[in-house]
């Protein structure tokens, strides 16, 4: 059965193009969740960053990262939440959900080590010749 892994993208946005590309090349189910299109509400960001910590899901490069201060200290998570609801370029992207596990970020080796994937990219154990690795 294949797993399913939820993606969190900016379609323009170059990591996000490179980590769905290479996703879509695995033995994955990719459920595409355009963020541009369809912004990320507060009850979906309070869900996805649940008890994670929340510096791992900012994006310093975002406009209001310095108009809101974050960069001094982080407000308190409710607040942080509502800035991201209201802009979701606060959010770092991509970010790749598969059941409970999630990377945030381009970090393709994360990433095929939260699916399990080899590195030959099939997921399946074999090299590149279809032969099984030992």
């Amino acid at each position: 059965m294949l797993k399913t892994v939820d993606i969190f993208v900016y379609p323009e946005d170059s990591d996000c193009k490179e980590v769905r590309d290479f996703l879509e090349k695995q033995d994955v189910r990719l459920k595409v969740h355009d963020i541009k299109k369809e912004p990320l509400r507060l009850d979906e960001i309070t869900r996805l960053m649940r008890h994670f910590n929340l510096k791992h899901f900012l994006n310093p490069e975002a406009n209001g990262f310095g108009r809101h201060h974050i960069d001094d200290t982080l407000p308190p998570r409710d607040e942080l939440y509502k800035m991201m609801a209201e802009n979701n370029d606060l959010i770092r992207k991509p970010i790749i959900v598969a059941g409970r596990l999630m990377v945030v970020g381009p970090n393709i080796p994360k990433i095929m080590e939260m699916l399990q994937i080899r590195s030959n990219g099939n997921g399946n154990g074999s090299d590149s010749s279809g032969k099984k690795e030992a």
